[in-house]
């Protein structure tokens, strides 16, 4: 039998020429030892078949019996339940460390993105919304009362007068809407803009 196929078991398999199938506790305990002498373990195999049953290499399997995980019970032999619980256990160890480790990785991304922000904000790259806002209201402010006297300086004739503040006012209430428009896209984190119409006049 090849040594990736042994399994360590009592003389009654191999008297009558065909392997002894794991976990027959009846014909005979690991190494003709009597009943229970294992502690419940199961039986023996090499690295090679461990391996086998876990889908990994007998060289993985050694490494982890060298690591702790995976206790020996002699050379190059592990009892079937500590192979499958001391996987299980590294397994589970693995895991935790993976999500240990992601959860750390948010927690620097997220302190890296808020040195960056104080940063840009020391630079006067970065203001507070509220500020633009304000900012804003008292340019535009200034801009539609500038405007509201242009009529009276261009024309005494009250008739262009009233053409030139219909225009006007056609114009600041496009620049209006699209500045509303615009104020909520910022809130809400979007960078598209809204095309402002030409004046058609």
């Amino acid at each position: 039998m090849a040594e990736d196929q042994r399994v360590t078991g009592g003389p009654t398999g191999a008297a009558q020429g065909r392997e002894t199938p794991a976990g027959a506790a009846d014909r005979g305990g690991a190494n003709n030892a009597p009943a229970g002498a294992d502690g419940g373990r199961g039986q023996l195999l090499t690295s090679n078949l461990a391996g086998r049953l876990l889908m990994i290499s007998a060289e993985r399997v050694r490494q982890l019996a060298k690591e702790g995980w995976i206790e020996k019970a002699g050379k190059d032999q592990f009892y079937l339940v500590d192979v499958v619980q001391g996987y299980i256990r590294f397994r589970n160890d693995s895991e935790r460390r993976a999500t240990k480790s992601a959860s750390a990785s948010r927690v620097s991304d997220a302190r890296a993105r808020e040195v960056e922000l104080r940063i840009a904000e020391r630079e006067r790259r970065l203001v507070e919304l509220s500020e633009m806002i304000a900012l804003s209201d008292q340019l535009v402010g200034m801009f539609r009362a500038e405007l509201s006297g242009l009529p009276a300086r261009v024309t005494r004739d009250l008739q262009i007068r009233r053409t030139i503040e219909t225009a006007i006012n056609d114009i600041l209430d496009r620049i209006a809407d699209a500045a509303v428009s615009r104020a909520g896209m910022v809130a809400e984190g979007s960078d598209t803009k809204p095309p402002i119409a030409p004046n058609a006049a």
